[in-house]
């Protein structure tokens, strides 16, 4: 009974957001949603409940699922504010790089918490195996790493950019950040005291922001 009740939520999870999606995607390119100009149209009013709603009940149980701190969140800005952006705002009028910065940084959020979700559940999956705890840490870097490669891509596409050499150098770059970031936030081995045999495991401080360890 009690599987029951657990398939049943799921798939009521799945058809509630299959349902918020195809809304917003209606309204979207369908109705073409973005060319209203009165901001409180009830077609516009429809749309930012869909932008809000669509991302939430995608990404609320998933984020707790893989166990990622504020992934969620993120996951819900990101999504919210890129497809607002994408849906009113006119490209004609995105010039400068503040007005870049607007429509990319959003992008990059929303990009980024799908791969953390991925590395997320990838990471879970590996610690289970090796019975570890998992590092949620480690997936939120991998994912924004994988976004920002994605996101360059985009802009040197929207560039007229987009040539093997120009990803192949944005792919070195990135895995140059990956390896910068592997190294930085590294857990450092903590020699306890011999006598009593304690050891553990740290991170830099420098995760924290708390400068390099004072010597002793």
């Amino acid at each position: 009974m009690r599987t029951l009740g657990k398939l049943g939520l799921v798939v009521s999870w799945l058809i509630a957001t299959a349902l918020a999606w195809s809304l917003a995607f209606s309204l979207v390119v369908r109705e073409n949603v973005g060319v209203l100009q009165d901001f409180w149209a009830p077609e516009r009013l429809l749309a930012y409940g869909a932008f809000l709603v669509a991302p939430a009940l995608t990404f609320a149980p998933l984020g707790r699922l893989v166990r990622v701190p504020f992934l969620e969140i993120e996951a819900i800005a990101g999504w919210s504010t890129s497809l607002f952006v994408w849906t009113f705002i006119d490209p004609e009028r995105v010039r400068g790089p503040l007005a870049m910065l607007v429509v990319l940084l959003p992008l990059l959020v929303s990009v980024s918490s799908v791969f953390t979700l991925l590395s997320a559940a990838v990471e879970l999956r590996l610690a289970a195996r090796r019975a570890i705890l998992p590092d949620p840490l480690r997936a939120r870097r991998r994912g924004y790493v994988l976004g920002l490669f994605s996101v360059g891509c985009l802009l040197l596409h929207s560039l007229g950019a987009l040539t093997a050499i120009n990803v192949g150098l944005l792919a070195l770059i990135t895995l140059l950040v990956e390896l910068l970031a592997m190294t930085w936030f590294a857990p450092v081995r903590e020699i306890g005291d011999e006598s009593s045999g304690s050891t553990r495991d740290r991170r830099r401080r420098n995760e924290y922001g708390r400068g390099a360890p004072r010597p002793r």
